[in-house]
């Protein structure tokens, strides 16, 4: 099984490769639109990237800080 951040990978470079291989050739109106359709997919997935990698780090620093807190026995 695949974590949610290599399956977001995956499928950045999947449009990625989409992408360039509609601007690789001269395109009609239909193109352009598949063309700006995939640019914002690959945003989507970068972004939710971006946001796992924020909980992870938000998830880190509290289990850090919550484990200083502790009292020693």
């Amino acid at each position: 099984m695949t974590s949610p951040e290599q399956r977001n990978f995956k499928e950045i470079e999947r449009l990625e490769a989409l992408l360039v291989e509609l601007r690789a050739s001269p395109g009609t109106a239909r193109e352009t639109e598949a063309i700006r359709e995939i640019g914002f997919e690959i945003a989507i997935a970068v972004r939710e990237v971006g946001a796992m990698l924020v909980n992870v780090g938000w998830e880190q620093s509290y289990a850090e800080q919550t484990s200083r807190d502790e009292p020693v026995p």
